[in-house]
């Protein structure tokens, strides 16, 4: 008991809601990182919370509501969890990008949204697939995503883009992003849950896809439908 010498009892007590802080906190994120991969398998409606607790080795019955209050609040925990360090990552390609001059040019853009993702794959992490999953359906994916945060596609496209698809309604760009956005999690998705490795000319290929699929000109076709 030496390591005590020289303390007092207030300063023992003041050791110990750290110490429950630091355990709570590793609890949170056990459950948190356990629920991303199984919801990234299984989908939402698919994994229970016993489910969760169980393999996330946790006794009590009760620990995810305690946590989280419910199965919503654990997604939205997860989704502000990841998207901290996405958009920190995208933000910094987009000073970058800026510090270069590369304003304006669609696979900058592109490589900006999609390099933090595949950066999270590689380091083991299932957030792709798990988004993929939980923004299946728009209506749900807009309950779970906490109000403070977003995901960044739309804001890169803005900055680095702003004349991009100018000449085309409001309601064909916005499809634009919504299938870029579907596209890149769709595909990433399937990669990661088959823990597949993608070559970065394999990337580049998709990439340039991507570029393709925003930048291609509407159609006389759709025009007519559109208007």
């Amino acid at each position: 008991m030496h390591y005590l010498s020289g303390m007092t009892t207030a300063d023992v007590e003041s050791s110990r809601p750290r110490r429950r802080h630091s355990a709570g906190q590793a609890t949170r994120e056990l459950l948190m990182v356990t629920a991303e991969r199984l919801i990234a398998m299984n989908g939402v409606e698919g994994v229970s919370l016993r489910e969760i607790q169980a393999a996330a080795g946790q006794s009590n019955s009760s620990v995810i509501t305690y946590h989280f209050g419910s199965q919503a609040g654990l997604v939205r925990a997860v989704l502000e969890f990841r998207y901290r360090t996405i958009n920190a990552r995208r933000a910094e390609l987009l000073q970058q990008a800026r510090d270069r001059g590369a304003s304006g040019d669609a696979r900058e853009a592109v490589w900006i949204i999609v390099r933090p993702l595949i950066e999270s794959i590689d380091a083991g992490e299932m957030f792709v697939p798990f988004l993929a999953r939980v923004s299946a359906n728009p209506r749900t994916f807009a309950e779970y995503l906490p109000p403070e945060v977003a995901d960044g596609t739309a804001g890169v496209l803005r900055e680095m883009l702003p004349n991009l698809m100018s000449g085309m309604p409001a309601r064909a760009r916005l499809g634009r992003e919504v299938q870029l956005y579907n596209s890149v999690h769709g595909l990433l998705a399937e990669l990661a849950r088959g823990h597949q490795r993608i070559s970065e000319a394999q990337l580049s290929n998709y990439v340039d896809g991507w570029v393709g699929m925003l930048t291609a000109p509407m159609s006389p076709a759709t025009s007519a439908l559109m208007d």
